[in-house]
């Protein structure tokens, strides 16, 4: 897609001169922002003097009144230095396929103003001015005019330009009406096209179209100049003085340019949309990671402007973000202070074009049909807000469409519409519950959606805008009336609200919208790295393939947005390009549930006991716990006052097949209903803080549990599961505070209680009497808790412990031990004793900072993997059959989780988003694949199918 985007002419053979660094402006500034126009005048199609003599300079004189946009340069050199030292955005783009040429020639305009004096006395007289204009044949052409310093004559121009095209093109010198023009034939255009320049009443022009250079000359003779147009002067007058430069856009002839990146099919309705507003001002600001555009835009009084609609409305807040999903690839939102004002004005923008008949036609024929006023049923319900998004999931038929109308009141609003079907059911001959149906986002919540069986209505109200919606399907979300092709697309939003995974939790989008005024009237975002997929039928194929071939540098120069609202009788506009230099891929989940913060803890499957499905249970950071279904829903959620320290079990309290929540904390002991509600008696304040998790037993499967915990005052508290100190139990204290939870292991016909303190390791019998006298005293690895082996005869049957050290002890239940060494470790390290090729032989697994080990029982190393950050969360054991035997590990600084093979490589798929310890498991049965559920470090529990 040529465009002619060569504005930064002959930047790019090696010995340019001084023009080269306009171009070099134009060049930049137009790609940063064609594709973001052309999406926003995608959208504003078919919708929507002051008197001030300004003395604007004598460049403008050149400028032709055909121009579409007209930038000003205040201070190229300090734009050079922003655009290709200082912007990440310019990062991005210049190792894309549109934009190398680009690079190449700024690189040389630098090296031009630093090596050629004369040259920096042309490109740096500023103001410098660039412009825009329609050439015809689907091509755009820029005109560069420049103002000539006093000290620089016409011959050290043309021994600049001359000395530049030595030996690498011709020169021809040729009469234009009585003016002096000069065409530049390059020999290699590969980089740079052929060029013509002129030299005029002290004003250099160039031009990659020589017809434009020609129209330049002949418009500084003329009588009409450009600051003759209405709206111009009032525009220049508002410009800002410190700024890098400021952007004029004359929306009357702005469409066709932009005409030229659109697919044939829609070019006439964008070049017809001339009539948004006159003239609009824009100021240039260059950032490292931003590129902000803010200024005002011009509509007459005389009712033939869109942007007229807007001059007496006041801007409101917008909140369809709070509905719209995360996934989002764009979104336009009209807002409104007073509705019925708005559609007054807009039927006059109507009548003005010429076209309200036909507007009103359409819905008279309706009316009449249905015996239904569309018109005043829908502003009857309107509140002040009406929006069109298109989510970035494509379906078949492409991307999803949703059109969402704020409502003055849900229940008002649903009875009139339900009656609206019911009337019209009743004209079809036709039952309501034809066009009614119930979405179930689970056993427990439902939604209604209805069907009103009349293509396009509410753009028929609204504006072509909002035609997107061709089948009005529509239900209720909370104060907005949502309308979508399908019920299935319809049913995707739903799950997306109620999970809680809406656009205003997309970290991207609260970015963006921090920087914009937090009130509109008109309200635009797109994420550029999936708006190709909205849009693609609207653009042209050359430029939907520059956009799909670079779509890895958009993805990073991530959101564009747009926004205009009134300010003191004038639009006030923001236009705002971001830059992410971590972007990231969002995850593809099976759900994602926003939590109020990040977890820490690992998600726990837990037992509905009414539906026989699994649901999830976990805690937040701020220690609050929720239970969720397999739909990602919360069910509920509850504040505790401590964290959680142990792992969560379920028992069965009264014996009658409901199950309950078992946990502890610091200071109590927790049981809780699946309802959310304690047990009675629960909580359980502890006889003493505690220094280790709860343990729970169950030992001869009779729902007799026992349950156990150390505290600080160095004593093991045995309880029953009524809160109750178990009566009998004998143990008194141990030497030091124990860490680690009690373990119970059954050899043979009898029960062992195994747990340690800082150097001593306790095996007792049921009461707390000592079964074994280990004689063993080590220093214990603070992560590491005892692991059963039990190789086949009771005699050989052992625990395995490493010390501070990473020397593995073997205890055996006759009190002897043995050790193994396998290495020397710090205190930090973590340790496990696991089958991991499914040979029936264990091995040794040691995770110690970023580096992974894992040894056979030869001590021959089975295999190692290294991570980029240091690990610190044990590692978790999943056995999914004889021969597949993987290791969990979770990278939370990365924000990454492994699933890593018995050969140690990284399972396929892996790793995934996810900074929390993470269960797998099913949450029903017949299903061939698990469910990964984990924590993430934008609050969203995450849902992810393993195969």
């Amino acid at each position: 897609m040529e465009l002619t985007f060569r504005f930064h002419w002959f930047l790019s053979s090696g010995r340019i001169p001084n023009v080269e660094r306009t171009l070099h402006m134009l060049k930049k500034k137009l790609l940063f922002g064609l594709i973001p126009a052309f999406i926003v005048l995608l959208l504003l199609f078919f919708f929507l003097k002051r008197d001030a003599k300004i003395g604007p300079g004598e460049p403008l004189r050149a400028i032709p009144v055909d121009a579409s946009a007209i930038i000003k340069i205040n201070d190229l050199e300090a734009v050079l230095q922003k655009i290709h030292k200082e912007s990440g955005i310019w990062d991005e783009l210049k190792n894309t396929s549109s934009f190398r040429r680009l690079a190449y020639q700024m690189q040389f305009l630098d090296s031009v103003l630093i090596s050629l004096p004369d040259a920096r006395q042309l490109l740096l007289n500023n103001p410098s001015y660039l412009s825009l204009h329609y050439a015809g044949k689907d091509k755009i052409g820029f005109l560069h005019v420049y103002r000539v310093p006093n000290n620089l004559s016409e011959r050290k121009i043309h021994t600049l330009i001359s000395r530049f095209v030595e030996n690498k093109g011709t020169i021809t010198e040729r009469n234009y009406d009585g003016k002096k023009v000069f065409d530049v034939r390059l020999l290699n255009t590969e980089r740079i096209n052929n060029f013509t320049y002129a030299i005029y009443k002290d004003l250099f022009m160039l031009s990659f179209s020589s017809l434009l250079l020609e129209d330049a000359l002949r418009q500084i003779d003329g009588d009409v100049s450009i600051t003759d147009q209405e709206g111009f002067n009032q525009a220049f007058s508002t410009a800002g003085k410190n700024v890098n430069a400021n952007l004029f856009l004359n929306f009357r002839n702005l469409p066709k340019s932009l005409s030229v990146g659109i697919n044939n099919e829609y070019k006439a309705e964008i070049r017809s949309f001339n009539t948004f507003a006159d003239w609009g001002e824009l100021d240039a600001n260059i950032m490292r990671d931003v590129f902000l555009l803010n200024g005002f835009i011009l509509a007459s009084d005389s009712g033939n402007c869109a942007a007229s609609v807007f001059a007496h409305q006041s801007p409101q807040k917008i909140t369809a973000d709070e509905i719209l999903p995360s996934s989002v690839a764009a979104c336009f939102v009209l807002s409104v202070s007073d509705p019925v004002r708005y559609f007054s004005s807009y039927h006059e923008y109507l009548k003005g074009l010429g076209k309200y008949n036909q507007y009103s036609r359409s819905l008279d024929v309706l009316e009449n049909t249905y015996e239904i006023d569309f018109l005043k049923e829908y502003t009857d319900v309107w509140d002040n807000e009406i929006s069109v998004a298109f989510d970035a999931a494509s379906g078949e038929k492409g991307p999803t469409s949703y059109l969402l109308l704020k409502v003055k009141s849900q229940s008002f609003a649903e009875e009139r519409f339900a009656a609206i079907v019911k009337k019209m059911a009743e004209k079809e001959s036709a039952s309501p519950e034809k066009y009614t149906s119930v979405y179930r986002i689970d056993n427990e919540l439902s939604y209604k959606i209805y069907q009103l069986p009349i293509r396009k209505l509410t753009g028929k109200i609204f504006g072509e805008l909002f035609t997107n919606i061709d089948e009005h399907y529509f239900t209720f979300i909370e104060n907005y009336l949502v309308f979508s092709d399908s019920p299935a697309s319809l049913g995707k939003l739903l799950h997306q609200v109620v999970l809680n995974k809406t656009l205003v939790t997309n970290q991207a989008y609260k970015d963006f919208k921090a920087n914009l005024s937090p009130k509109s009237n008109v309200y635009f975002y797109a994420n550029i790295g999936k708006s190709n997929v909205a849009f693609s039928k609207y653009l042209s194929a050359p430029l939907l393939k520059s956009w799909n071939e670079n779509i890895a540098a958009f993805q990073k120069i991530q959101v564009f947005g747009f926004q205009m609202y009134s300010s003191n009788g004038m639009l006030y506009s923001n236009v705002f390009l971001k830059h992410f230099t971590d972007f990231k891929d969002q995850p593809h989940t099976v759900w994602e549930s926003q939590l109020d913060t990040t977890i820490d803890i690992k998600p726990v499957f837990t037992l509905n006991h009414a539906t026989r499905q699994n649901e999830v249970f976990v805690q937040d950071e701020r220690n609050t716990i929720y239970l969720i279904n397999q739909a990602g829903r919360i069910l509920w959620k509850i504040p505790l006052n401590e964290k959680i320290t142990s792992e969560i079990f379920q028992v069965d309290y009264y014996k009658n097949g409901k199950l309950q929540l078992l946990f502890s904390s610091p200071h109590y002991l927790h049981l809780i209903d699946r309802n959310g509600n304690y047990v009675e008696k629960y909580p359980v304040k502890l006889r003493s803080p505690a220094s280790n998790p709860l343990a729970v037993f169950d030992y001869d499967k009779n729902k007799d549990y026992r349950m156990f915990i150390a505290g600080t005052d160095r004593k093991v508290y045995a309880y029953t599961v009524d809160g109750s100190l178990v009566k009998g139990w004998n143990f008194s204290s141990t030497e030091s505070e124990v860490a680690q939870p009690i373990n119970h292991f059954r050899v043979g016909d009898k029960d062992y209680l195994v747990f340690g303190d800082r150097l001593k390791t306790y095996i007792l019998d049921r009461r707390g009497n000592e079964r074994v006298n280990v004689t063993a005293y080590f220093p214990k690895s603070e992560l590491n808790n005892y692991v059963f082996d039990n190789p086949g005869r009771t005699a050989d049957a052992r625990i395995a412990i490493t010390d501070t050290a990473g020397l593995i002890y073997f205890i055996y239940f006759n009190g002897n031990h043995t050790t193994l060494y396998m290495g020397k470790y710090s205190g930090s390290h973590f340790f496990d004793y696991k089958d991991m090729d499914g040979d029936g032989k264990k091995e040794y697994i040691f995770l110690e900072g970023t580096r992974l080990l894992v040894f056979k029982e030869n001590k021959k190393l089975l295999y190692e993997f290294d991570f980029n950050h240091p690990i610190v969360f044990k590692p978790a054991y999943y056995n999914f059959a004889q021969n597949d035997k993987k290791l969990g590990i979770v990278s939370r600084e990365d924000n990454l989780i492994y699933m890593i093979n018995n050969d140690g490589k990284v399972y396929k798929g892996f790793p995934l988003r996810g900074n929390s310890p993470f269960s797998v498991g099913y949450f029903g049965e017949n299903t061939s694949t698990f469910n990964l559920i984990v924590g993430s470090n934008d609050n969203f529990l995450y849902n992810y199918t393993v195969q």
